[in-house]
């Protein structure tokens, strides 16, 4: 009894949390789903029998558990992205920092239905970006604020078929809302007075999901793949202008105007690869390949149901993102009985093809990773895992231009620091 009302309460004060938090979303991928795993830059989580989190990336990771296990886990994002102006035709004042903290938490639970077969179920956040600009900077045409978030629940099945081969199936059910907002220009000479001002916002469910498949040829030797299929999103939102008082006669007099809108987001599909290779009983290695199908993002379009600016029915931003890989390298060393060292680095290519295709609303590119993390064992079934990871960003430059003539050009600069903490309990 005591230790069912425990697990109630731990499950209430996390889901509390879990909403509270998912507000705040950083980077459009988040694959901080494991505190183990970011400790050496998600190294080798295709591969992963242990970890709860891993099933985020193989839905066939809770194969070889013998005891129902949860994981609870918590990461804290905080970055520092700058703008800097360099040839912008539009008066403004100039950015600081554009990023905002961000608090991603996530829960991972296997439960064990006979030998080798596991029902698992996963709920965290999958995908998000948020970027805060002044009302008034330069590149105000493009974009203000915005905001994307997704939160998946993915109930599993891992299937051991024998001593060496595991299969794993997943169904994924994702939520998404996202807002943004940016100002328009109501006056011939871009008068910060004749500005008015556009925002979005809206949700939408979607379905999909994820294949995965594991197996261990030899002792100490652990190789891993999985697919995750695209999830395409059709956000209904509410569309709501604000016009400047001196040009409301053209609205009938109206200073705020509302409609309804849509907008196409694909989540793309991806493909992972892992090995880990234990080296001897203290050390192993561990290595991972991601391909994402960013290309399925050829544009950002939102559709009005009827258009608030006469002639004006749709919005349209093209970005023709291409398909990206990435590259991750790790290592684990067990100190002792109950203590993990880990270490790992990543390279991230972002899906932008050019500066003339990077838009204010997702300035993304290239990234570093460099983790260190270690995990604690408080008693036989209890451990602690916490990790840090600094992530340096390349410098992304940008020239976006739109139909009334505005031009944004600059780069982005910044870095962006990951703090994570996360409890597994096998009980």
């Amino acid at each position: 009894m005591l230790r069912s009302r425990f697990f109630v309460a731990v499950f209430s004060l996390y889901f509390l949390l879990f909403l509270h938090c998912r507000l705040s979303a950083a980077g459009f991928a988040i694959l901080e789903q494991s505190s183990a795993g970011l400790g050496r830059a998600l190294a080798g989580m295709t591969a992963e029998l242990e970890d709860p989190g891993a099933l985020y990336f193989n839905p066939a990771a809770g194969a070889w558990h013998e005891q129902r296990s949860l994981m609870l886990g918590g990461h804290a994002l905080l970055g520092d992205i700058n703008f800097h102006e360099r040839g912008s035709n539009r008066s403004g004042r100039q950015n600081k920092d554009i990023s905002s903290l961000a608090l991603v938490p996530n829960l991972y639970y296997v439960h064990p239905l006979s030998d080798g077969v596991t029902l698992n179920l996963g709920i965290s956040a999958t995908s998000g970006t948020s970027t805060k600009y002044r009302s008034n900077w330069q590149g105000r045409y493009f974009a203000q604020d915005t905001e994307v978030r997704v939160i998946e629940m993915s109930p599993s099945l891992s299937w051991r078929l024998n001593d060496e081969w595991a299969l794993g199936a997943a169904f994924i059910l994702q939520y998404a809302d996202a807002s943004m907002s940016q100002a328009l220009a109501f006056g011939q000479d871009f008068n910060r007075a004749f500005d008015g001002q556009l925002k979005l916002k809206g949700d939408s469910w979607a379905c999909g999901y994820s294949l995965g498949l594991l197996y261990a040829p030899l002792p100490g030797t652990r190789l891993g793949l999985s697919y995750r299929s695209k999830l395409s999103h059709d956000l209904s939102m509410k569309a709501r202008l604000r016009v400047p008082k001196a040009v409301s006669q053209a609205f009938g007099g109206k200073t705020r105007l509302s409609e309804d809108a849509d907008l196409a987001l694909d989540l793309p599909s991806s493909v992972n690869f892992g090995i880990q290779q234990d080296l001897n009983e203290k050390l192993t290695l561990m290595f991972d390949l991601s391909w994402t199908k960013w290309s399925d993002m050829r544009k950002l379009k939102v559709k009005f149901d009827r258009a608030l600016i006469p002639g004006v029915d749709a919005s349209r931003e093209e970005m023709k993102w291409q398909d990206n890989w990435r590259f991750a390298l790790g290592g684990e060393y067990k100190l002792n009985e109950k203590w993990l060292l880990r270490s790992g680095m990543a390279y991230d290519r972002t899906p932008v093809r050019s500066k003339e295709l990077r838009i204010a609303k997702l300035p993304d590119d290239n990234r570093l990773w460099l983790s260190f993390g270690a995990g604690y064992k408080l008693s036989e079934n209890l451990q602690l895992d916490a990790a840090f990871t600094h992530l340096f960003f390349h410098k992304a430059q940008i020239r976006q231009e739109d139909a009334q003539g505005s031009r944004l050009q600059g780069n982005y600069t910044g870095y962006m620091n990951i703090y994570s903490m996360a409890i597994n309990y096998k009980f």
